[in-house]
This record gives C-alpha cells, sequence and structure tokens, in this order.
C-alpha cells in the first residue's frame, strides 16, 4: 500500500491550490493557511482506498470506517457488474469505482453541499481529514514518543482537534462549503494518479468507453510505472514533500 506515498503528494496538492483559492475566495493564506490546506490534502489523498479492508482509512475509525469500507466495495462492484461491457473483466473491487475522476468530483460535490448546508458537516469533513493526514503522515515522518502518542487513537484525535479549530479559526466566518468539497476532490483525483503510476494502473476514463472496454485500467506510459515500495516511489515521495516546502516557502514569503 502507498498510505505514506498518497499523503506526501496530497500535501502538495494541498498547498498548491491555496494561492487560486485566496484570490477566488479570499481564504487564508499564511502559515496556519498553508498547513490547514496540507493536511485536508493528504486527509483526501487517502479516502479513495476506502475500497480496501486493511488501508489506513478503512482502519482508522474501527467498526464505522469498517462498515464504510464494506459500503464502499459493495456500491464499487454493484456499479461495476450495471456499467461493464462484454470486454471488461477486472472484478470490480479494489482501485475501481473510488478511484475514478467522476467518482471523486461527485464525492466532493456532495461534501461541498453538505459543508455549505451545515457548519457541523464542515467540522466533522475537516476533522476526519485531519485525523487521516496524521495516520497516513506521523509514522514516517515523526519518531520516538511522539510517534507513538500521535498514532494512539486518542492522540490523533485530539491533534486533529486542535488542526480543524486552527483551520475553522483562520476563516473570517465558516469558509464556503464548495471549497472543503474541492479539497476532498482534488485528494481523491490526484491518489488515483498516484496508482496511475503502478503497473496495474486505474479505470481513470470511466464512465467513458475506452477500446470496448468501460473499466480499461490506464496510466502513466509503461516506462514511467513502478512497483509499490521501490525506489521511484521514494522519489515521487521524497519530491512531493521537497515541492511542499518549496511551494509553501514561495507563498509566506
Amino acid at each position: 500500500m502507498m498510505g505514506f506515498s498518497h499523503a506526501a503528494t496530497g500535501v502538495l496538492a494541498g498547498i498548491a491550490v491555496t494561492a487560486p483559492l485566496h484570490v477566488a475566495v479570499g481564504g487564508p493564506q499564511g502559515p496556519v493557511g498553508l498547513a490547514a490546506w496540507a493536511v485536508l490534502g493528504a486527509g483526501a489523498a487517502l479516502v479513495p482506498d476506502l475500497d480496501h479492508p486493511s488501508s489506513t482509512v478503512t482502519r482508522s475509525q474501527g467498526f464505522v470506517t469498517g462498515l464504510l469500507s464494506r459500503g464502499a466495495r459493495s456500491l464499487s462492484l454493484a456499479v461495476y457488474d450495471f456499467t461493464r461491457t462484454p470486454a471488461d473483466d477486472s472484478g470490480g473491487g479494489h482501485r475501481h469505482l473510488l478511484h475514478t475522476p467522476a467518482f471523486a468530483v461527485a464525492v466532493g460535490a456532495l461534501t461541498g453541499l453538505a459543508c455549505q448546508l451545515s457548519w457541523w458537516a464542515t467540522t466533522a469533513t475537516v476533522w476526519f481529514l485531519s485525523f487521516l493526514a496524521l495516520r497516513g503522515l506521523v509514522r514516517r515522518l515523526v519518531r520516538g514518543g511522539a510517534r507513538r502518542l500521535l498514532a494512539s487513537w486518542a492522540g490523533s484525535a485530539v491533534a486533529a482537534a486542535a488542526a480543524t479549530a486552527l483551520f475553522l479559526s483562520s476563516w473570517a466566518g465558516q469558509p464556503p462549503g464548495w471549497v472543503v468539497g474541492a479539497a476532498v476532490a482534488l485528494g481523491m483525483v490526484v491518489h488515483s494518479l498516484g496508482d496511475a503510476l503502478t503497473p496495474a494502473g486505474v479505470p481513470l476514463a470511466w464512465p467513458v468507453p475506452v477500446r470496448g472496454r468501460r473499466w480499461a485500467m490506464l496510466g502513466a506510459p509503461r516506462w514511467m510505472r513502478f512497483r509499490t515500495g521501490t525506489w521511484p516511489e521514494w522519489v515521487v515521495r521524497a519530491g512531493s514533500l521537497v515541492g511542499t516546502v518549496a511551494v509553501g516557502y514561495a507563498l509566506v514569503a
């Protein structure tokens, strides 16, 4: 699983969109705002793996996210069966519906609508994404007692609550719901693009058929793909973190 790598690319994506969002809605762009968007991007970039029973997001909230995972897998299989063509033969489970840009946009739109209608939905969404971000990043970036504390459920929950409070307080009022929804959609798309760098690929074009297959597994050119756990993944991960620092410095300076 590429949990840490997905979170790292999500951090970069989250920070990269702060400048245009600041121009569009006047949102926070200082250090606190940058950190908030980085956290939201990292958390959202882990969401698509809810279709895998042992992923970071599935294990994050015990029974609750375990139940959501089973529901996500059932939905993915049902949509696959309903929309497949005779040429499709990939099964419909992991790396299917939840790994499509179309589904990411739909989830982002629904999240944005919920957050627009309810302050509580905004708070819950930001807290959950912050919790996921800590789960995805802390075990690689933090050492010693701090890692043991943050890796625990209680430690992650408290840290996520603090991150949520900082995010909400950095806005003059409640952030526009579509902004939170956009962060969710962006992180999910970044996840799928990351998986498109692996040999298996993902159904990026769904529901548009490609050579007769609606669930065609697409990705980067073959020479650019790599297996998880090999040195190219490390390069992507390190490059994302270095890029985050560079973009963040450019925006703050």
